[in-house]
């Protein structure tokens, strides 16, 4: 410690060449080679080499030489850096030798004094502090030792206290998670094994999903058709229902006349919050379903402005006929009025609501056949057309009313000519649509419904007028009738007024009742011209059922009339019996019911006690029409026949 620290640096290597051929490389490398040498300068150092003195050579241009002087001044700063630095640094290390040193005295002291400084040693006797003065005993800590004790055992027994009571509450937060995990597993199971699909979601694998739609809906339903099942904080399960909405909906039809309310389908009761996880995932399902259905039917409802269809704001309205009318809104289950008195035409809008879903079923049905087809026109992009769901009930609607409407009226007809006492009768047999014999009911209510059976009737109007009318319902036209002549090649109606030669269709019940009304008279001709050929001969009398009994003899000859409506003399044409057959669409009367009265009427011209006499009789479905008299219309007819005018008469 005596002798300075010398901390000097280590002398640098020498810039100069240190071989022959390191100085002619050096040479070769500055500007100019050898040439650029100055004599003056090898040869003072080849005469100071000589000597004894060793200089490095070195090769110094202007240009460094201009650089080494602006660079001393950085260099002596830096030098003065460094001893300052160093100084310092020599002044740290020897206090912390003396601390040591001091330090250590009170242990070793002969080997700690060799190292503590003069100066220290003269300020501080040797010994003065140590380490291991705390660790020695004292009265106070002696004192402290069984209070210490104390509370070390106390604190011992606070951290076990609270350990346990971490352990407890553990426990029980462990326990409580195992029965809601249990409670939510449970009603997941319960809901897998009813059939429901359940599976983690791919967007959130921790989270289960229950997938209540249907696979074969349209793509924004399809989607919108898994929601996931979280678990609330009891343990059960909430099933968020995502971009349906948690509303429970249903399509509502109602049905009205003349704009009143006369019907409405009914609607379920608000699942309670309690209510079990399959009957709230099978509301979920019935609500996407009716949402669908919402969607389809306005969808296909800007296709059917020609079949009086119209879309609103929340309902979409179909005009059955001119008085009665159907809508459809999409009603949330909370909105229903308890108290609602039932109404008589509640069955028809249950009905109604009923056959769309059914069509929607269907709809879903055929779209998983076109999906398994894998045909090229199913593989085709865009999307799919309207869903027939409006549309069959429309023409199933207007198929039974026109039949209701057809059958009131040959009801009608038939009562009609029964009142005057011809035999005239109908039936009616319905053609039902068989399907396959392997296929499930259900595509056979659909066949039903898509397709309504075509209706017949087979009506006589006279034993030798008989014919068959077809109503064939078609989704564009409405029910068509055809008509077909029974027996041809006997009828009368074959030569006096066959149907129409064309395709024997008839757009309504109008043109089928104008041809029948039109087809009485002419029939009726037909059937008591026979009696005309046996007036000279009273005896022979006609076979029961098929022509009338003739009258007395007379001398007038009766032909038909040129417009094969009655039975006129051969000479004036003005005296005989015509018939005619009305009806509110003979008549030109702008109604829509077809069943209204018909009428039969019957005009007579004949000689009564030597004098003209004009009289008309009408019967009805009811009856004789007013207070006439003269019985039934053969006897008329015979009174008639039996009264034409005479030659006396004729000449007179």
């Amino acid at each position: 410690m005596d002798s300075p620290l010398n901390l000097r640096p280590r002398p640098p290597n020498s810039r100069g060449p240190q071989t022959i051929a390191d100085f002619i490389r050096r040479v070769n490398a500055e500007p100019g080679g050898f040439r650029a040498l100055n004599e003056e300068e090898v040869r003072r150092n080849v005469i100071a080499e000589r000597n004894g003195i060793h200089e490095d050579v070195e090769m110094v241009t202007d240009q460094e030489a201009a650089d080494d002087d602006s660079k001393q001044p950085d260099i002596i700063a830096a030098r003065h850096n460094i001893i300052m630095s160093l100084g310092q640094a020599i002044q740290i290390s020897s206090n912390f030798l003396d601390f040591i040193s001091l330090l250590l005295s009170k242990e070793i002291p002969t080997q700690a004094a060799v190292s503590i400084s003069p100066w220290l040693r003269s300020q501080v006797p040797i010994g003065s502090i140590g380490a291991t003065q705390l660790d020695a005993p004292t009265p106070l800590t002696q004192s402290r030792v069984a209070d210490n004790k104390l509370i070390t055992i106390g604190k011992r027994l606070v951290a076990l206290n609270e350990a346990a009571d971490t352990a407890l509450a553990a426990a029980n937060r462990l326990r409580q998670q195992i029965n809601s995990e249990t409670k939510y597993w449970q009603e997941v199971l319960t809901v897998s094994q009813k059939g429901w699909s359940t599976a983690r979601l791919p967007q959130e694998p921790h989270d289960m999903g229950v997938k209540f739609g249907f696979s074969n809906a349209a793509p924004m339903f399809k989607n919108n058709s898994v929601a996931p099942l979280k678990r609330a904080e009891d343990g059960s399960v909430r099933l968020e229902y995502g971009r349906m909405g948690s509303r429970s909906e249903r399509l509502q039809a109602t049905l009205l006349h003349n704009g009143e309310v006369i019907g409405r389908s009914s609607l379920p009761r608000p699942l309670p919050d309690d209510a079990p996880l399959d009957d709230r995932v099978k509301e979920a399902r019935n609500t996407i379903f009716a949402q669908e259905l919402w969607h389809e039917i306005n969808r296909e409802g800007r296709t059917l402005h020609g079949h009086h269809v119209r879309l609103e704001q929340s309902a979409v309205t179909c005009a059955l006929d001119s008085n009665r009318t159907i809508s459809f809104e999409l009603v949330g289950l909370d909105d229903q009025d308890p108290s609602r008195a039932p109404l008589p035409g509640d069955l028809d809008a249950e009905t109604a609501s009923i056959t769309l879903h059914l069509l929607l079923s269907n709809a879903h049905r055929q779209n998983q056949l076109k999906r398994s087809e894998r045909t090229a026109a199913n593989a085709m992009r865009g999307p799919p057309p309207p869903y027939n769901l409006l549309l069959p009930i429309i023409t199933y609607y207007r198929h039974e009313k026109t039949l209701e409407d057809c059958t009131a009226f040959l009801a009608a007809f038939c009562g009609a000519l029964r009142s005057a006492g011809i035999q005239s009768s109908f039936s009616m047999t319905e053609s039902i649509n068989k399907g396959s014999p392997t296929a499930p009911p259900s595509e056979a209510l659909i066949n039903t419904l898509l397709h309504p059976s075509e209706v017949q009737f087979d009506l006589t109007i006279t034993p030798g007028s008989r014919l068959r009318i077809l109503a064939k319902p078609t989704p564009v036209f409405g029910t068509r009738f055809s008509i077909y002549l029974l027996h041809p090649h006997s009828n009368h109606l074959t030569s006096l007024f066959p149907p129409n030669q064309t395709d024997s269709v008839y757009e309504n019940v109008k043109e089928l009742v104008r041809y029948l009304s039109n087809a009485v008279p002419r029939a009726l001709t037909m059937y008591y011209y026979p009696l005309v050929q046996e007036m000279r001969n009273s005896g022979n009398k006609g076979n029961i059922g098929e022509t009338p009994t003739p009258p007395a003899p007379n001398n007038t000859t009766w032909i038909i009339h040129s417009d094969d409506l009655g039975l006129v003399d051969d000479d004036t044409e003005t005296f005989g019996v015509r018939f005619a057959f009305a009806s509110n669409y003979t008549r030109g009367d702008d109604v829509d019911d077809a069943a209204t009265e018909p009428e039969l009427r019957v005009t007579g011209d004949y000689m009564e006690d030597g004098k003209r006499v004009q009289h008309e009789w009408k019967w009805t479905a009811s009856g004789p029409a007013g207070t006439q008299s003269g019985g039934s219309l053969d006897e008329i007819v015979k009174h008639i026949l039996a009264n034409g005018p005479s030659s006396s008469v004729l000449s007179a």
